[in-house]
Formats: structure tokens, C-alpha cells, sequence
């Protein structure tokens, strides 16, 4: 009986002062963690109770705690996005804990998956002496690492000394101290990627996958390696994963939304942006992503004569875009391109008042009409723009062809030569010299 004594000594010593912070949208559940921290000896001033991730990620800025007890599950947030503003805003944060409650086991394995980073989980239901039992254990392993962490701390500091073929042999022995060594093989192949071994840093974080398929650091790791060397299609699918069990992150969904068009996954689209809608804070170039990426699969299923899926792509392309002229261009021009007189006409009309007077706005309008007016009418139209000063490409193109159209075809030649002298380098309107040598 004298090994929980000593366990309990530990951890009362370890738990005198520390800043602890509960976050959980459920009163019965922050009351009763807060009920057991008191009863392990955690006064109450040490305690700080949060309903929300964000009244908790503004907690964590101005007090900074050493402990942190959070759901996994907060509203649109997840437990696991607070890690990073717990690591941004304390860099002494990984001497801390950081627990996750969990509701389910998938969300158990999510938290086993970012070994290093979290600390540990407590599945619900749980118990007082589960809950005191699990922060008992994970304060000793902080005071107290085992082996496996010790060696794979001592890799991490002659790595951070350029010191590979030590921090190699360290991560070697370290592999041999534990039954499943995904974070041991994560630094090995860690090493191997700045060696430029790639092939080898593939192996192993690979091998370390293969201990557990969704460790976060070996799929991150081996993610980039495939990046570098230009493995797209592999890359992709290995992002997707990050994706699909680790909370979204700004920045990599801006990537996973590339790499699905590059590699022509238009279906994966629409899950990612429900993803986009659950995140908070959207930066210009996420937005950017999303729009641009709803809006080449938007044009995907036009040519694949799915038009009410392509019309559903580009309402939400443009609603996200909040005004952004450029998605709304691009929507409208597919749509021309496509001869779609009305849906063209519907988007164009969204365009901002204050934008319907510039050259962008009236050629694209040309464009549009030109896709159910008489030639008169057009010709009239565009040689208004012409007039006023609007000398754009695919506005002479129109003139030309409608000129032809209707037997005018002085006026076409006239128009294509001044086209050829406008636009030079156009492939279009061929030369002036070729053309009178015909």
C-alpha cells in the first residue's frame, strides 16, 4: 500500500499552485471535475471553469494554466484546437497537461494519435477515481518519464545540435523500449527528411503508421515528405486523413482544397466546405481557396451535364466570396462559355452597383447578351464600349464575328485590323501583315 502514498505525495507536490482550467458546455460536468480537483487538494482559486472554446482560448491567454480538462466536442470547436493557443500563448506549455474528455472511442484514438501533444484522455462516462487516477498518472509521467520519453528527449536535443547520427542512435534504442514506437519512428524519418533520404523517411514513418495508422505526427511527417517530392496524388491522400480525424486548420485546408483539384477530386470539394463553414476565423487566402475551388468543380459538372449541381457550386462560390468581383467573374464567364443565357444574366446581376460602371462589368454584360441579342443589337452595343475607351479582346472578337454574321464584312475586316493593331501579341486576330498578304 505504499506505492499510492507515494503516488499521492507526488502528486500533491506536483499540483500545489498550478493554474488548472475545465472547459465543457455542460454545467453538471465542470462542477463535478471541479468537485473532484477539491477533493485531490486543488484549492479553489486554482480553478478556473469555461463553458465555450472561446471564452476558454482567452482564458488560457491571460492566465495561462498548467492544466488543462477539456471536451473534445465544443460546438463548431473541437478540445484539441485549444492545444495550439495553450502552446502559443505559454512556451512552457509542454511541461503542462492537457487532457481531453472524450465522449466516444474514436475521439479516444483521435487523443492517443497526438502522442506528444496530448497528454492523455478520460472517456465518459467516467468515474471520480478515474478522473483522479488519470491526472495522478500523467503528472508522475511528467516528473517521472519513462525511458521511452527520456530517450526520445535526448534525440530532440542533439537534433535541435545538428547532432543526427547521436540523435539517430537515441531514437534507435528508443524503439526497443516501447511496444508501439510511432513517435520514436516519426523522429527517425524526421532525420532522414533533412538528410534528403527520403525514400527512408518514407520507411519510417511508414513503420510508424503502422502502429498506429492516424498518429498525427507520422502522417503530417510523412505528408510533407511526399510533398517534396512532388508525390501529389499520394500526398493528397494522406492530407485527407489529417483531415478527416484532426481538427481543421486554416492553413491545411487551403492545401487539401489544392490538392484535391489538382488530382481531380471534385467530390471531396463540398465535404470541405462544410468544413470551411465550421471554422471561425477565415483568412482572405482560405476564402480565396474555397471560391476558387467551388467554382472548378462548379464547372466540372456543367461539362458533365450535372447543371443543377454546377448552379448549386457557384450560389454558394459567390455567397462565400461576399462581393469579391473576381469569383463572380469567373462564375459568370463559365456560363458563357457554356451558353447559359439566364443563369449567366442571374449571376451578373449580383455584381456590386458600384462596380456596374467599370470596364469589367460592361464587357462581361456584352458577353452575356451576346449569347441571345441580334447581331445589330450587339454591334451597337460593343462599339459603345469601343467609344468609350473599352478596348478589351473579347470584345472585338464578338464585334468581328457578328459584323460577319450579318454580311458586314467590311466592318469585320476593318474591326480585326484594329484588333491586330491593339493586341499585337494576340493569337486571335493572327497579323495585320499575314492577313492583307492573304
Amino acid at each position: 500500500m505504499a506505492a499510492p502514498s507515494k503516488e499521492a505525495e507526488i502528486f500533491k507536490k506536483y499540483i500545489t499552485n498550478k493554474k488548472i482550467l475545465i472547459v465543457d458546455s455542460s454545467s453538471s460536468a465542470r462542477t463535478g471535475m471541479f468537485k473532484i480537483l477539491n477533493d485531490l487538494g486543488v484549492k479553489t482559486s486554482q480553478i478556473k471553469l469555461c463553458s465555450s472554446f472561446h471564452t476558454a482560448e482567452e482564458e488560457i491567454k491571460a492566465s495561462k494554466p498548467e492544466i488543462v480538462l477539456t471536451e473534445y466536442d465544443l460546438g463548431k470547436s473541437c478540445g484539441l484546437e485549444l492545444l495550439q493557443s495553450q502552446r502559443l500563448s505559454n512556451p512552457e506549455s509542454k511541461k503542462s497537461i492537457f487532457l481531453l474528455i472524450t465522449g466516444n472511442t474514436s475521439q479516444s484514438a483521435v487523443a492517443r494519435s497526438a502522442e506528444e501533444d496530448i497528454d492523455g484522455y478520460i472517456l465518459k462516462p467516467f468515474t471520480p477515481e478515474v478522473l483522479r487516477k488519470t491526472i495522478m498518472q500523467t503528472a508522475i509521467m511528467k516528473i517521472q518519464p519513462p525511458p521511452y520519453n527520456v530517450k526520445i528527449d535526448q534525440a530532440k536535443e542533439k537534433m535541435e545540435k545538428h547532432d543526427f547520427d547521436g540523435a539517430e542512435a537515441d531514437l534507435n534504442e528508443a524503439v526497443n523500449l516501447d511496444p508501439k514506437p510511432s513517435l520514436a519512428l516519426y523522429y527517425l524519418g524526421q532525420i532522414k527528411f533533412l538528410r534528403e533520404l527520403l525514400e527512408k523517411a518514407e520507411g519510417a514513418y511508414k513503420a510508424g503508421l503502422g502502429y498506429n495508422k492516424i498518429h498525427y505526427k507520422c502522417m503530417v511527417g510523412l505528408y510533407e515528405m511526399l510533398m517534396k517530392g512532388q508525390k501529389h496524388s499520394d500526398a493528397y491522400e494522406v492530407v485527407k486523413r489529417i483531415s478527416q480525424y484532426f481538427p481543421a486548420n486554416p492553413k491545411r485546408l487551403a492545401e487539401v482544397l489544392r490538392l484535391a483539384i489538382m488530382n481531380q477530386k471534385y467530390e471531396d470539394v463540398e465535404k470541405y466546405y462544410s468544413v470551411f463553414c465550421n471554422i471561425d476565423e477565415r483568412s482572405d487566402t482560405l476564402i480565396r481557396y474555397i471560391c476558387a475551388a467551388l467554382v472548378v468543380c462548379g464547372k466540372y459538372y456543367l461539362t458533365t451535364s450535372n447543371k443543377t449541381r454546377a448552379m448549386e457550386l457557384f450560389q454558394k462560390a459567390t455567397a462565400t466570396s461576399a462581393g469579391r468581383t473576381n469569383i463572380l467573374k469567373e462564375v459568370v464567364m463559365t456560363l458563357v462559355e457554356q451558353k447559359q443565357p439566364k443563369e449567366a444574366a442571374e449571376f451578373l446581376a449580383r455584381f456590386p452597383a458600384n462596380t456596374q460602371s467599370g470596364e469589367e462589368y460592361l464587357v462581361l454584360k456584352l458577353l452575356v447578351a451576346n449569347l441571345s441579342a441580334n447581331a445589330s443589337a450587339i454591334i451597337a452595343q460593343g462599339k459603345e464600349l469601343i467609344s468609350k475607351g473599352i478596348f478589351n479582346e473579347s470584345v472585338y472578337e464578338v464585334l468581328i464575328a457578328r459584323a460577319k454574321e450579318s454580311n458586314s464584312d467590311s466592318m469585320a475586316e476593318n474591326l480585326l485590323y484594329e484588333a491586330q493593331a491593339k493586341f499585337p501579341q494576340s493569337k486571335k486576330f493572327g497579323t495585320s501583315s499575314n492577313k492583307k498578304a492573304a
